[in-house]
């Protein structure tokens, strides 16, 4: 992909870093941590220490090292090391550890991507697990294989189910297992648009409004799982909403809104931060 081979793993790793900091700094973008305040028990800081730290992750990624559920894993036990004890880009590293992996190899990313999934191991199911208890992160209750099984280790290496087999069971409740299920189908779309609507409207504006459109498009799964279907439907009809200004200070009310109530649509966050490293891997740039 990039035209000195030695370079191509440090300059992966720099893209994901970068994905992750300008869709965590671009604001307003409505109840999500970002440059201009803070959550009351996470911050901006911590966001960008998380960011950070998954640097070494993606270098490895892209060296071809370790599988997608280890380095996911290692991603989360980085923070660690930062005293970081909230859940900040658990989503993202999801996503966007494959990505890496795919982005290491020769020939054309998106069929690498799909390589890389379809390989994924009960071992890659495990790890995950291990990462997401220590992470905190929140997704809707499950019947099969839930981390409030105390046997769930042992019913993961029973059924031999790999991380994919894993998303496709959560592919129609999450928006990050459902990308999996996909081979990042939605993704590679978002990153296409917020290629153009960063050359229109800069890199700050260009991201809010993908990701208002992204949460206007389809209801953000962490929402649902923390507040339903009806309210994670009504903050997408108020995101469109929010679409229709120039402006974006709809989009700062919103933000107001939301904060207030303690919605968060992180699931789109960390939808917006893939795209935006499948932008920068493809070329976009400061304009």
């Amino acid at each position: 992909m990039f035209e000195d081979p030695d370079l191509m793993p440090e300059r992966v790793a720099q893209c994901a870093v970068l994905a992750m900091l300008f869709e965590l700094s671009s604001s307003p973008k409505p109840g999500n941590v970002d440059r201009c305040h803070d959550f009351s028990d996470i911050t901006f800081h911590h966001f960008l220490a998380s960011a950070v730290s998954a640097y070494p992750v993606f270098f490895k990624a892209a060296c071809g090292r370790c599988s997608p559920g280890l380095l996911i894993f290692e991603g989360v036990e980085a923070w660690r090391e930062w005293n970081l004890k909230s859940n900040t880009h658990f989503g993202s590293l999801v996503l966007m550890v494959p990505i890496a992996i795919a982005a290491g190899r020769s020939g054309e990313l998106r069929s690498n991507l799909e390589d890389v999934l379809e390989e994924s191991t009960v071992d890659d199911a495990i790890d995950f697990y291990r990462a997401f208890a220590i992470a905190g992160a929140r997704v809707a209750d499950v019947d099969s294989f839930s981390l409030k099984d105390q046997n769930w280790k042992e019913d993961l290496k029973s059924s031999g189910k790999s991380l994919l087999d894993l998303m496709r069971l959560s592919a129609g409740h999450d928006l990050v297992a459902r990308e999996w299920s996909s081979n990042y189908s939605r993704t590679f779309r978002i990153a296409e648009r917020l290629a153009a609507q960063t050359c229109r409207w800069g890199y700050n504006d260009g991201v809010v409004r993908t990701f208002l459109e992204a949460l206007e498009e389809v209801p953000d799964s962490l929402i649902s799982a923390k507040f339903g279907q009806k309210t994670a439907r009504e903050v997408s009809r108020l995101a469109g909403e929010a679409l229709l200004d120039p402006t974006l200070c709809k989009a700062k009310k919103l933000d107001d809104d939301l904060l207030a109530r303690d919605i968060n649509p992180g699931s789109t966050a960390d939808l917006i931060a893939a795209s935006l490293f499948i932008s920068l891997l493809n070329g976009l740039r400061f304009v």
